[in-house]
């Protein structure tokens, strides 16, 4: 309870904040983790093997089966109290910077209704194909870099440059597709990050917010299974050497840079704090 008390405290002081979530979050919504108790790992072991760019090579029609799934589970599903809580604070701006860093596919940040959200590892909802350019020699990247200057259109931006992680990207939301797979054109993609893949541009909204210097950093149902968690975190304390952390997971604490930790799902979590 002290811990607890200690981190809303903290909280309510902060002015900038960054909210990293996993797949912790979305579990009260139905929706199973991938390393934690009942989840998707344990049950099909064979899925990082599926989910990469070699296995999306060789066997496009499992790729496209499994994602298809995947997108019948999530429209199924609703936002969670936590889900809520943090689409109200950007609402209220309560906070002067606010941003949330998702490792999360499944959109539910956006159907609470927070529209600052970068989605670290793509979007479910969203198909990519190769861009006929290269990225810095097309027309709209000139005229989006001259565009940074201005702060009213900063964050449109990087949010751009994140999504399409230099490729053509669409919206396509039918439930389930009604062919597998979806589209003839053998370049078109999930728009998602495989297990194989690196990063690209995905994380250019994410460390601009960090170069303006957090205070306070909420780690949501993240496991420590994924790299860039630790990664993302020192950038926090190189940015700002005071910055605080807090690791929200009733599961497990692993993040080994000091931090405050509370063992308590997310939505009980975060109502203390609201």
């Amino acid at each position: 309870m002290e811990e607890e008390n200690h981190s809303i405290e903290l909280l309510r002081q902060a002015k900038r904040l960054l909210v990293i979530t996993g797949a912790g979050i979305s579990a009260e919504s139905g929706i199973p983790t991938y390393r934690g108790p009942n989840g998707i790992y344990p049950a099909n072991r064979d899925l990082a093997t599926l989910m990469c760019a070699e296995g999306f090579a060789k066997d496009r029609d499992s790729v496209w089966r499994q994602i298809d799934e995947m997108r019948i589970r999530v429209a199924a599903s609703e936002p969670n109290t936590a889900h809520r809580i943090l689409a109200k604070w950007e609402k209220e701006e309560r906070f002067s910077g606010f941003l949330i860093a998702t490792q999360n596919i499944d959109g539910l940040h956006q159907r609470a209704g927070n529209h600052l959200v970068t989605e670290l590892h793509g979007s479910l909802w969203q198909m990519a194909r190769p861009r006929i350019l290269e990225f810095t020699e097309d027309d709209s990247f000139s005229h989006d870099f001259k565009e940074l200057a201005y702060p009213e259109l900063r964050q449109e931006i990087l949010r751009c440059w994140s999504e399409e992680n230099e490729q053509q990207i669409w919206t396509d939301r039918i439930v389930p597709f009604p062919y597998i797979p979806p589209f003839d054109d053998p370049e078109v993609r999930p728009n998602i990050v495989f297990y194989d893949e690196g990063y690209g541009s995905r994380l250019v909204w994410a460390e601009d917010f960090i170069r303006t210097k957090p205070d306070v950093v909420l780690v949501i149902g993240c496991s420590g299974g994924v790299t860039l968690l630790p990664r993302l975190l020192l950038e926090c304390r190189i940015a700002n050497p005071d910055c605080t952390i807090i690791n929200i997971n009733p599961h497990e604490d692993f993040v080994e840079i000091p931090h405050h930790y509370l063992c308590l799902p997310a939505s009980i979590a975060l109502e203390s704090f609201d």
